[in-house]
């Protein structure tokens, strides 16, 4: 489910948060990173003046010579097959991670984070890649601390074939793991908390340790402070993805938890089936 991995980097440090938590994927099943270097052009628009494209690229060609086969070796070192994608495109790193993303069962990668006045910028390309991306991306943010990735795993749940996606995820983990299972569901009238109850026996029956939270409130603001109260490790939740009438990234739920959560976040996006 989980078993072969896309690490896209920029070689910032923030790119390479994602290796930290190596052992925690080992744990649950990945068997094989990707490592993605992209030699990006398009900023290259916004400089004056000529620039010589070719040497550009065989600058940047040489640097990630430099840093990535210690990135491998790590990755290897954790017992994870590690594979540095060759050679590097050029272009726009979006598009090339997308591209990449059709061999790999999910993303990980880095984002910058938070900034001092908001705590809620996200990178270009991170937006980007979860805007387009058809496989599950996890984000990770270069100020998250989180001891062990999967002990406590809340999933925003709404009935969605998105968010029944994500369960199925969370659930897979957390029995890889042995961590709990926390399913959150934001209602007004309660109108599922017979469904919900059911749902909880039935996942507690496969020997999986889990906990069903009932909240009011605005979605993405319950979710977050369920994440405080129980000291949740990860958040795992679907997304719709964007329409024309839709928020720049996600629904406005997902954008909000994603850009504000001091945890990792799964995302689990919408499939060419669906």
């Amino acid at each position: 489910m989980l078993r072969k991995m896309l690490l896209p980097t920029d070689l910032s440090e923030n790119s390479f948060k994602v290796l930290e938590y190596l052992g925690d994927f080992k744990k649950v099943g990945v068997e094989e990173i990707g490592v993605l270097f992209v030699i990006n052009l398009t900023k290259l628009s916004t400089v004056s003046g000529g620039i010589d494209i070719d040497h550009y690229i065989d600058e940047m060609s040489e640097k990630a010579e430099e840093v990535l086969p210690e990135v491998a070796q790590k990755i290897e070192a954790a017992g994870i097959k590690a594979e540095v994608i060759k050679p590097f495109p050029a272009g726009d790193p979006v598009v090339e991670i997308i591209k990449a993303s059709e061999n790999y069962s999910f993303i990980a990668m880095g984002s910058r984070g938070a900034s001092k006045f908001k705590k809620i910028l996200l990178g270009s390309v991170s937006e980007g890649v979860l805007h387009d991306s058809k496989v599950p991306v996890y984000i990770f943010k270069h100020d998250m601390v989180v001891n062990s990735l999967f002990d406590r795993v809340l999933v925003a749940y709404d009935f969605s074939k998105w968010a029944d996606r994500a369960l199925e995820y969370a659930k897979f983990v957390v029995k890889k793991t042995g961590g709990e299972l926390h399913i959150i569901h934001v209602s007004e009238d309660g109108d599922k908390t017979a469904d919900l109850r059911v749902m909880e026996e039935v996942i507690g029956a496969e020997g999986i340790e889990v906990h069903v939270h009932i909240e009011s409130g605005t979605p993405h603001k319950a979710i977050l402070a369920k994440r405080e109260e129980i000291n949740a490790t990860t958040i795992f939740m679907g997304s719709r993805g964007a329409g024309s009438v839709m928020t720049m990234i996600l629904g406005s739920t997902s954008e909000s938890v994603i850009r504000r959560s001091p945890v990792p976040v799964f995302v689990c996006k919408r499939g060419d089936d669906e």
